[in-house]
């Protein structure tokens, strides 16, 4: 527990020495929603309320991949990163951090949602819908960060700065998060259960209006998870074994 304080707390340092990437994650979503939401769905307490927690998914998914892949890549490939393994503890602790550390990103991006469609919005929720949608979230923060620690993990920091800027728009596109629920394409409708957006987007939705969930989406969310957490310690040990043996 000690040394995952201790990289936490250097991580967090590390972030806010450098705040460039984190304040672009934490002002992309609230500016999408602020032109293309809030104009058209604000006065729609369903519909906002909808929007909203479709936004904070998105913001998510932007912040745990944008920020995890393109950070661990560069600490692989630095030679702070070929310190780090030689300190005690492996690779839970510095899983640990990475996940405490991607509540804070996270944080810094819902916030101003939350804050928008409080004050702006007819977006509204109970107190144990929002109990409930915290705990989605935090589901989602498990999911996307594994998912960009193994992003990370797999590839070299050119790659993953690519891969990030090209996935992010399809999962979020193909999980169906920009469309009317009534008016979602064919082509979307089938491949999104099968997308892990579509499940993070049900389960928080679910928490927010009682809307019943594909249960399909949330098995395959569940897959995924497991398939990004075994990445993740493949990619770890893969990397190990290249530097250092």
């Amino acid at each position: 527990m000690s040394l995952a304080l201790t990289y936490t707390r250097r991580q967090l340092v590390e972030m806010l020495r450098t705040p460039v990437m984190l304040i672009t994650l934490a002002l992309t979503p609230v500016t999408v929603m602020l032109f293309f939401l809030v104009p058209f769905l604000g006065h729609d307490p369903f519909a906002m309320t909808s929007a909203t927690g479709t936004m904070v998914v998105f913001a998510v998914l932007l912040g745990c991949i944008g920020h995890f892949a393109t950070t661990i890549s560069a600490t692989r490939e630095s030679a702070w990163g070929s310190y780090l393994r030689t300190l005690p503890g492996g690779l839970a602790p510095q899983v640990a951090a990475h996940l405490t550390t991607g509540l804070a990103v996270v944080a810094a991006a819902i916030i101003p949602i939350v804050v928008v469609a409080a004050l702006f919005t007819a977006a509204s929720a109970t107190a144990p819908q929002i109990a409930l949608a915290t705990l989605a979230v935090l589901g989602t923060v498990l999911t996307f960060t594994l998912m960009g620690l193994a992003i990370g993990y797999l590839f070299s920091s050119r790659a993953t700065i690519i891969i990030t800027s090209v996935a992010i728009l399809p999962l979020a596109v193909g999980g169906g998060m920009f469309f009317d629920p009534q008016e979602t394409p064919a082509l979307v409708e089938t491949i999104a259960p099968f997308l892990p957006t579509r499940g993070a987007g049900d389960l928080v939705l679910w928490a927010l209006t009682d809307v019943a969930p594909n249960p399909m989406a949330l098995v395959l969310l569940a897959v995924w998870t497991a398939i990004f957490a075994g990445l993740v310690v493949w990619g770890y040990r893969r990397d190990e074994v290249r530097r250092f043996n």
